[in-house]
């Protein structure tokens, strides 16, 4: 008898492999098309979801809204995570929120030292089963805590809980439900100090070497000196740039899917110069909010496929709005250079902070941030 795959993302692939390894037999559904010759992509009704042995449920799918009629309700699933619970036998670390929670695992996975990152954020779970490490450090979405049915964790770490996907739960309430289902574990926490959940975690204070470079920047109401920056999370790419030495500190926080990051990157005032441009981008309809006053900063540039939407959403006297990120870079650009002119080479900061998901216009959160990047060498750095 059969099992489905049911969404072939990346979670629904790392299926594949293990159902493969453990020669299990499976058709794969996902609406998009899939390459595969044992793939659909037509909804399947209940009578064909029950004729399957196991279904194995991707995190992203929205159930309700794929079967508003509560047709898979009684339906045999597994998730990743469930099977992850059964058969790994490292100490496991769940770590959600609404922010934070992707650099809370990457310094907590350093301090630890014999550990893995794994979920969310990381490599799919079911491809580092039993891999030897004594830790899993799992990040954990709403999505992923929403569809399990027991949680196994060793601890549980909620960082924080603000509006965020709603397009998907409905509501805050169930958004924060869905969240909250992390205290079901044996031991759970709000800490937020990576070397305090070591502590937690070791019963020892951490007495290693700190990893190279500097980081004392101050992140949902932690600091963490001498730790890396993530990739992509407040990275700061400049200082004084190119022949004509524009003075611009020039920041991608291209990891901020949501306006509580915004938010928070704003708040911190990360560099506190003299003139100030804020870069927006992405879909804002998962957060379904509206007239979102921004502050503190002196320009808003709109950018993409979800531009006009943005546009209706936000309150600020000076935005523009723009088809690409290169047309706001150039605008940037030559901004900068005519109020040099006229006020001398004053201090100036770039936060390229979007605070909506991609959306339409890249795949990830990685792809936008590697092309501002891109970007920003060649019209900044290439004079």
């Amino acid at each position: 008898m059969k099992s489905l795959i049911f969404g072939y993302g990346l979670t629904g692939q790392s299926f594949d492999r293990h159902l493969t390894k453990q020669d299990i037999q499976f058709d794969i559904f996902d609406i998009k098309k899939v390459n595969h010759p044992q793939a659909f992509n037509e909804l399947p009704n209940k009578e064909k979801l029950n004729s399957y042995e196991m279904v194995y449920l991707s995190p992203g799918i929205n159930i309700r809204k794929l079967y508003p009629n509560r047709e898979f309700d009684q339906i045999n699933y597994l998730t990743d995570l469930d099977i992850f619970f059964e058969q790994d036998n490292s100490y496991k670390i769940g770590i959600t929120g609404t922010n934070g929670k992707s650099t809370c695992c990457f310094h907590l996975n350093i301090l630890l030292g014999h550990s893995q990152i794994l979920g969310n954020f990381g490599t799919p779970l079911l491809d580092n089963i039993n891999s030897g490490k004594t830790f899993s450090v799992i990040e954990l979405s709403s999505f992923q805590l929403e569809k399990m049915h027991t949680n196994a964790l060793d601890l549980g770490v909620l960082l924080n809980i603000f509006p965020d996907h709603i397009d998907h739960h409905g509501s805050f309430e169930a958004y924060q439900k869905s969240k909250e289902r992390i205290y079901e574990c044996k031991n759970h926490t709000n800490e937020r100090d990576p070397f305090n959940l070591y502590k937690i975690i070791t019963g020892k204070e951490y007495d290693g070497k700190y990893c190279q470079g500097e980081y004392n920047i101050r992140l949902d109401e932690y600091i963490t000196p001498m730790l890396p920056r993530l990739p992509h999370r407040l990275e700061e790419l400049t200082g004084l740039m190119g022949e004509k030495k524009i003075n611009l500190h020039i920041i991608n926080d291209s990891k901020s899917t949501n306006l509580a990051s915004l938010q928070y990157a704003l708040r911190i005032k990360l560099f506190g110069r003299d003139f100030s441009y804020l870069i927006l981008c992405g879909d804002p309809s998962k957060e379904q909010y509206k007239n979102f006053i921004l502050n503190d900063v002196d320009v808003v540039y709109i950018f993409g496929k979800h531009a006009n939407e943005i546009n209706q959403n936000f309150l600020h006297p000076n935005k523009k709005i723009f088809r690409s990120i290169h047309q706001v870079l150039m605008e940037i650009r030559s901004s900068t250079i005519q109020r040099n002119k006229r006020r001398g080479k004053k201090g100036g900061v770039v936060l390229f902070s979007p605070g909506h998901p991609s959306g339409g216009d890249y795949r990830n959160f990685e792809e936008r941030g590697d092309h501002f990047k891109k970007l920003v060498k060649e019209i900044f750095l290439n004079d």
